[in-house]
């Protein structure tokens, strides 16, 4: 395709720190108030009709265009809303969705293309669901447009819109659209106040002197606001982010989809955090993904590079996550190995915690070599830019390596905040924080205590001297306690002075709220605290598309997914039919069956278990090991029951493996030796066992050159096949037998990897 491709493909996926970091399609697998549901409409025939009328929140299923035709709908709103979503998606029978466009347009027929007719456009690339919004849309009717772009007919697709998701709707004072599941008024007005001072931050902080053409968006750059998406608890996220816009992010995510492009958008994916705050709400890292917003409308020209994903992650660090939060420069500076800017600069790097560092050292430091790279970034000088990191990271690493040991130390000691014996402050944030207290003569105890909030800290007081357990060992008091923030220190007979305490999440990218540290006089001596905050639940979310609580849904929910915490009670699968049927654990990170079966159902035997989660699913396979169905695990009722249209066509055993062509060869062993995997899946992956010997297949570590031997993939008897989609171009396999000596190694390729043992 000519002019499309550059979309989902080159979006900037900036996911949050703390979590480790960005989401990856490629790691390789683990080893072992929402829309309400409603019937969808019967199939129909498109070509005979113009254009057809949709329900809300009524799903309508089996849309197919033919011959690069478009398909047109419409949908009629009894009433303003806050918003109008529109989705359009793969639908029951788990095909490729193919590569249809969609357009929304209020009060007139919408088409397609850059002078089509139009107020939404949903432009990816194929197979990606498609995903319209309309912001405070009118009572009256709206015209959906399904386009065939370049032949990409729409198959099996599924669509329905909702005017029910964002319940919340508000625009910033800044160019910045908020889009809330649930949120009240002052929480948006909270919300924008944070986005008003990440600006204020961005733009004091990237100053006149030190950006070339200062607060001027990059030439042809066309994303003027960015678009915030929040929903109620990250369940509700990673539910709805996969199916609105195909990503299996659970940390929240930033998308820049081609910035001089007709179809621009600019889109943050976020959420409240009360899963992971014990019910204290708050937006997980928005100043973060505001920052990355800023950078691609200020910075850098074009969409998203890996290349400088030190700069991307660091500068929201350091302006979004960890501003003036100095206790984690020294941890990270002091914690484990040192990098070199040459390192960072070449992603060898931790692009948060590292990256923050580089970004904090050079425009402290040497605001003109700011100035240089913002030029060259700006105007997409790449060779340029990449030469005069190679420059920057040989000329200032000695006084890099200084920074590291000295200066990061002194901004800590002098970031101590002063509190008054009798008092306490509110802590708020991540990472770690220092306080100081005066202690006067002939008191016969004080006591420094944590308490409340979520997450979990730890605390160390020292006297005379600021401490951080990175850099000391020699501390006055220490309080350390598993999964609770009571921490306390208790110190009889104080010596007169100043006394410094440390206080720091044992996870930094733990959001600790709601937290007070206190300092008193005596022993167990309290200080008088504020009410605790509120503690919100989350609401489970559960999808238009998804079946009927405790009814078995269609093999298309094969998907990656997010399940939560809490416990899917009530857990049964039963096959009455004369059918063998075995379950399996639907990996969350690949979207296929994991493992091995938990068990074969014969007629009338029944699957129970009670260590399953909402949101897990259990896919239900034939004999063969064809999927027949998906329990989805709910809040509700987890009672499900193999039905006799599921198994019409059941096998009961696989049939015999045909031996397929070899477009691959086996290595020798001495392959296992440390490799450089790529992003690039590695196509039509199949290993056939043609050798009388049962053989085993191991991931190779790419960073150690050892086989993975804690999971075997498979174990291939003669005449078996392994087919596996989530591999990756570069990725090794080593062949075994049962003892687990080397037979050869797959080196898998990013053109064909038909592999046939012993031929």
């Amino acid at each position: 395709m000519s002019f499309r491709k550059l979309i989902l493909t080159s979006a900037i996926l900036c996911a949050l720190s703390g979590c480790g970091g960005s989401d990856s399609t490629n790691t390789l697998p683990e080893p072992t108030s929402p829309v309400t549901t409603t019937p969808t409409e019967p199939e129909i025939d498109y070509t005979s009709a113009q254009e057809l009328a949709l329900a809300l929140d009524v799903v309508k299923t089996n849309i197919n265009s033919e011959d690069g035709k478009g398909l047109s709908f419409y949908i009629d709103l009894p009433q303003e809303a806050e918003t109008l979503v529109v989705s359009l998606f793969a639908g029951v029978e788990g095909k490729d969705l193919g590569d249809p466009d969609l357009y929304v347009k209020y009060e007139e027929e919408a088409s397609a293309g850059a002078d089509g007719v139009f107020d939404c456009v949903s432009y990816k690339g194929s197979n990606n669901n498609e995903t319209c919004i309309i912001d405070k849309p009118k009572a009256g009717r709206y015209h959906i447009y399904i386009d065939a772009y370049e032949g990409g007919d729409a198959v099996d697709a599924s669509m329905f819109a909702t005017t029910g998701l964002f319940s919340a709707n508000m625009m910033c004072d800044e160019p910045v659209r908020i889009r809330a599941q649930a949120m009240s008024n002052a929480e948006l007005v909270d919300a924008c106040n944070v986005i008003s001072q990440t600006k204020k931050l961005f733009d004091e902080t990237l100053h006149s002197g030190l950006t070339p053409e200062f607060q001027q968006a990059v030439p042809n750059d066309l994303n003027e606001i960015t678009n915030i998406h929040i929903f109620s608890s990250l369940s509700n996220h990673a539910a709805w982010a996969e199916h609105l816009v195909n990503t299996n992010n659970t940390s929240g995510i930033y998308f820049e989809t081609s910035p001089t492009k007709w179809w621009h958008s600019s889109d943050i994916w976020t959420f409240d955090a009360i899963e992971w705050s014990d019910g204290r709400s708050v937006i997980r890292s928005l100043a973060h993904e505001y920052v990355h917003a800023l950078d691609g409308r200020y910075n850098k020209e074009g969409a998203y590079k890996s290349s400088v994903n030190w700069w991307t992650e660091g500068l929201a660090e350091y302006l979004g996550t960890f501003n003036e939060l100095y206790y984690t420069r020294v941890s990270t500076a002091h914690d484990g190995d040192t990098a070199s800017l040459a390192d960072i600069f070449a992603g060898n790097a931790d692009a948060y915690s590292w990256g923050e560092l580089a970004v904090a050292f050079l425009i402290e430091n040497h605001p003109e070599l700011v100035y240089q790279m913002l030029v060259h970034m700006r105007a997409g000088e790449w060779d340029n830019f990449e030469k005069l990191l190679e420059n920057i990271a040989t000329d200032n690493q000695a006084e890099f390596s200084t920074w590291l040991s000295t200066h990061l130390v002194d901004q800590y000691e002098q970031s101590a905040e002063a509190i008054a014996l009798g008092d306490y402050k509110q802590i708020s944030g991540r990472g770690g924080w220092l306080f100081s207290v005066e202690v006067p003569d002939g008191l016969p105890s004080i006591t420094f205590a944590t308490q409340g909030g979520s997450g979990n800290v730890d605390l160390w007081v020292k006297k005379g001297a600021a401490f951080h357990p990175a850099i000391e060992t020699e501390f006055t008091c220490t309080s350390i306690t598993e999964e609770t923030n009571i921490e306390n220190c208790t110190i009889s007979m104080p010596e007169s002075g100043k006394y410094y305490i440390a206080v720091a999440s044992d996870f930094v990218g733990a959001d600790i709220l709601d937290l007070y540290f206190s300092a008193c006089a005596g022993d167990g001596c309290t200080v008088a605290l504020p009410a605790p905050e509120e503690i919100v639940t989350a609401e489970e979310p559960y999808l238009p598309h998804w079946p009927e609580k405790g009814t078995l849904g269609t093999c298309s929910l094969a998907e990656t997914y997010y399940n939560s915490s809490k416990p899917a009670l009530g857990l049964s699968i039963t096959n009455p039919t004369d059918k063998l049927v075995n379950v399996y654990w639907l990996n969350r990170n690949t979207g296929e069956k994991g493992g091995n079966s938990y068990m074969t159902l014969g007629q009338d035997e029944r699957y129970t278990a009670d260590n399953w989660n909402v949101g897990h699913r259990i896919m239900l396979t034939d004999g063969a090991d064809n999927c027949l169905g998906i329990a989805l695990l709910n809040d509700e009722t987890n009672e499900f029951t193999v039905t006799d249209e599921m198994v019409v066509n059941a096998l009961d055993e696989a049939p015999p493996a045909e031996i397929p062509e070899a477009t691959a060869q086996m290595q020798s062993c001495d392959l296992a030796v440390p490799y450089e995997r790529t992003s690039d899946n590695a196509p039509n992956l199949q290993v056939f066992n043609s050798m009388s010997e049962s053989v085993k297949l191991y991931w190779i570590d790419n960073s150690t050159g050892e086989p993975a031997l804690n999971y075997v993939y498979a174990t291939l008897e003669e005449g078996d096949v392994y087919t596996e989609s989530f591999w990756v171009a570069g990725d090794r396999m080593m062949v075994t037998d049962e003892s687990n000596s080397c037979i050869g190694v797959l080196d898998l390729n990013d053109t064909d990897n038909v592999f046939l043992l012993g031929q």
